[in-house]
């Protein structure tokens, strides 16, 4: 017997619902859990770019970047986005420079470049070529990212021969340096979607606009998809 047998609260007492007690042991009886060793490829890398196995207290770091990697960056709520996309520039204001950077680690993770394509966080300026960004908002996060400038020298590439030596061409057109689209939104046309609001803001074709070499296997799909009989290379 213990000190609440027999006990009856008072009218006005508020409300205890029962949660059980020591009558009511769910483990009574149960059975010990099993353990044993498998080894699993945990030391590989994952396509977003972390390493699957992670040291002692930074499992989540991965967790987190590859929910980023498949979703894409949230926009700031301080941020006024008026449409699906917006093209940001050297001379933008930092909260919209500094979404850019977010975006540009992801594809410098994924494909373990060296530097991000995007680094410009102090005052603004106004750079050679007009460097741009184009960011593709859905739902809000930003799930496509394009870095673009301006450049006069460029070589045709008729996607046949391994190694491009075409014609010179000196027009300006513009270059895009780097597309990256969220895991998830990837071969539904994100990319070229934003390909082409490059091509209409320059004011050009799609067949118009300059790749920078070397192309990754994903955007050399990408060419060969939107100028199938060749694409210009700077």
């Amino acid at each position: 017997m213990d000190r609440w047998s027999g006990h009856v609260d008072a009218d006005d007492a508020p409300l205890r619902p029962w949660v059980g007690g020591r009558g009511q042991n769910l483990s009574f009886g149960a059975v010990a859990v099993r353990f044993s060793a498998v080894e699993v490829p945990v030391g590989s890398d994952c396509r977003c770019g972390m390493r699957l196995e992670a040291d002692w207290g930074h499992a989540e770091t991965h967790a987190v970047h590859h929910a980023v990697w498949s979703f894409g960056v949230q926009v700031p709520r301080n941020l006024e986005w008026l449409d699906d996309l917006a093209v940001v520039t050297t001379q933008s204001s930092i909260g919209w420079r500094r979404l850019v950077y977010k975006a540009a680690r992801l594809p410098q993770k994924e494909n373990h470049y060296d530097f991000r394509s995007w680094t410009h966080l102090g005052e603004p300026e106004k750079t050679e070529g007009d460097l741009r960004a184009y960011l593709l908002k859905a739902n809000g996060y930003v799930i496509g990212y394009l870095v673009a400038h301006d450049a006069d020298y460029h070589r045709s590439w008729d996607l046949v021969d391994d190694s491009p030596d075409g014609d010179a061409d000196e027009r300006l057109r513009p270059r895009i340096d780097l597309v990256w689209v969220a895991d998830v939104y990837r071969r539904q046309g994100v990319g070229a979607a934003l390909v082409q609001k490059l091509a209409d803001d320059f004011g050009c074709r799609v067949g118009d606009v300059s790749w920078s070499t070397p192309i990754s296997d994903a955007g050399l799909n990408l060419a060969r998809q939107l100028s199938p009989d060749g694409i210009w290379i700077s």
